[in-house]
């Protein structure tokens, strides 16, 4: 049995069903039907609001549908890229602190291993500050 013989075989029970229903259930059923027919007459014919900057297409057969969709996507893209810019920011900035950290104390390193100062002036907590104004750093 196809599709067409099956769909034909339907409306003739329902058809058959109609005929033994009582007069106040087909009333409703048609008021209904009118009001559903209504519904839909006043769906199509509502104005459909169109973004200001959106260009007219040629093409009328893309729905309101697709382009809400897609300017929706555009949206959460357009919410995502600064928040995704500002973690790296922030990454960046921390890799570049430590760096600059790592290089301080490597010149303390280096300065230690070049001079000829006592071992008991290492211990002292201002040692690193003279090092860093001493050489300018």
């Amino acid at each position: 049995m196809n599709e067409a013989e099956f769909a034909y075989r339907i409306r003739q029970a329902l058809d058959e069903g109609v005929e033994r229903l009582d007069y106040t259930v087909s009333l409703r059923l048609q008021k209904a039907r009118l009001a559903a027919i209504e519904r839909g007459v006043l769906r199509q014919s509502a104005p459909v609001w169109v973004p200001a900057l959106q260009l007219a297409s040629e093409d009328e057969s893309q729905s309101v549908d697709t382009q809400s969709r897609v300017s929706a996507w555009l949206l959460r893209f357009g919410l995502a890229v600064p928040l995704i810019a500002l973690a790296l920011g922030i990454v960046g900035i921390k890799q570049w602190q430590n760096d600059q950290m790592v290089a301080e104390v490597a010149d303390i390193d280096f300065a230690v291993l070049l001079d000829d100062t006592p071992i008991d002036t290492y211990a002292h907590q201002g040692y690193g500050v003279y090092l860093r104004n001493e050489n300018g750093m």
